[in-house]
């Protein structure tokens, strides 16, 4: 289990990588040797990264009991999140013109009539800047706790904390099925199988493991499949709405035979989702560095710059805006993977650095959410999961305020853990050292 997210992790960042070259999208890659360099490179760091953080001396907990107060922490934390949910998206919901749970069931059958709405809503400015979402957003490490902290901790949370929790969760994917988006859907399901993963992995050496691990992938496995047909569903309708068949949707001629043509559109633009980014990134390689100023790796950081400071966003855009106006690469309807908003910063060699630091805290916070189920360990590489599945598409911890907000809350608290557990572990090695007795003969002590 030690390598299990590793090896996961790989298999994505390598496996869309090579499926992109088996797509007629790879036709147009003018440098496919500058492209496969950079992302052989920036994922050999990330595995870099992960390996030296293993090969540190692994810590000496071990799971056996909760104690008291870790379950009264845990229960705090799921509480809060639970009622965090319920407004955000209750608040969410009613700006978005929800007038109840027919509504919602409406949304869900026709995707694409809420996708278009949601654009219109962002047109009136409405979403963006309620005074009511931007006091809960300072909270938004509460939107990153539910689900895992749900899934590692079922068994000591009460039944009324676990329905609690289960509607916040249920009322969040309610929201983003009723604009049509299914980027909250993702987020869930990566972090309930982030949170099974560690549970499993925590309770190794228990009896019955087999079937548990059977169990879980059964979750997980259902959990995706489920967010696959919705995909597929929601883009058949758009297909249908909108008419989105273009160069980057390439139907099957047999599939279309036999499940229609808005089904088959949908089905290749849920295929296409983690590979057609690779394109991108080839025309951002392409464009000279221009900094960002610090504001290009998160467009939610940006735009809230310009709202509260007043900055001039389009003095300094960050690579995809630059890559939309020289190479025409539509920088806000198509993906150019995570790795052109962290150079919009760090410039591409600085991106793949970073990469590598990623794998560390990847491990780091695997190995230290396993050997001891602590809540922020668990969190981070909850969220670390979220950044790796998106890897292909763009940076997605920065892409929305309460992620934002999340991470940076996660690594400081993590960072402060650490600073803490280094002086107890030197308190430990200074009181284990030989003590000599005051006025004692040579030799004596």
């Amino acid at each position: 289990m030690t390598w299990l997210p590793l090896w996961l992790a790989l298999a994505w960042m390598l496996g869309t990588f090579g499926a992109f070259w088996l797509t007629g999208l790879a036709r147009e890659v003018t440098n496919p040797g500058q492209l496969c360099v950079f992302v052989v490179a920036a994922t050999a760091l990330f595995a870099g990264g992960y390996v030296a953080q293993m090969s540190r001396r692994a810590p000496s907990a071990t799971v056996t009991t909760h104690s008291i107060d870790r379950i009264r922490q845990v229960r705090q934390l799921v509480l809060a999140s639970s009622v965090y949910y319920v407004v955000v998206s209750l608040t969410r919901l009613a700006e978005f013109g929800a007038t109840g749970p027919q509504s919602v069931w409406a949304s869900i059958r026709a995707p694409a009539t809420g996708y278009l709405n949601k654009f219109e809503i962002y047109q009136e400015g409405i979403g963006t800047t309620s005074p009511w979402m931007n006091i809960l957003f300072p909270l938004g490490v509460l939107s990153v706790a539910l689900v895992p902290l749900l899934v590692v901790h079922w068994r000591i949370l009460p039944t009324w904390l676990r329905l609690a929790g289960l509607t916040g969760t249920a009322l969040h994917m309610a929201f983003y099925l009723f604009i049509g988006t299914t980027k909250g859907l993702g987020d869930v399901a990566v972090m309930l199988a982030a949170g099974m993963l560690v549970a499993r992995a925590s309770v190794r050496r228990r009896r019955r493991i087999s079937s548990r691990r059977r169990g879980t992938l059964v979750v997980v496995g259902a959990a995706f499949a489920l967010l696959a047909i919705y995909m597929v569903h929601s883009h058949a309708t758009r297909a249908t709405e909108f008419g989105t068949t273009g160069a980057l949707v390439q139907v099957n001629p047999t599939v279309e035979r036999v499940v229609g043509t808005p089904i088959a559109e949908g089905v290749a633009d849920v295929i296409g989702y983690p590979t057609h980014g690779y394109l991108g990134l080839s025309y951002n390689l392409q464009v000279p560095f221009e900094w960002s100023r610090g504001l290009g790796s998160s467009p939610s950081a940006a735009i809230f710059a310009e709202q509260r400071f007043g900055v001039d966003l389009s003095d300094h855009p960050p690579f995809p805006d630059r890559t939309e106006h020289e190479k025409g690469w539509p920088a806000r309807m198509y993906w150019a993977t995570i790795y052109p908003w962290l150079a919009s910063d760090l410039t591409f060699p600085g991106a793949a650095l970073l990469m590598g630091l990623v794998g560390w805290l990847f491990a780091g916070s695997w190995r230290a959410a396993v050997s001891s189920r602590r809540v922020i360990p668990t969190l981070l590489f909850a969220q670390l999961c979220i950044l790796v599945v998106y890897v292909p598409a763009n940076n997605q911890l920065g892409m929305a305020p309460e992620s934002i907000v999340g991470m940076a809350t996660l690594l400081a608290l993590w960072a402060m853990q650490s600073l803490n557990a280094g002086r107890r572990r030197l308190a430990a090695a200074q009181d284990r050292q030989p003590q000599f007795r005051k006025n004692a003969p040579i030799g004596s002590a």
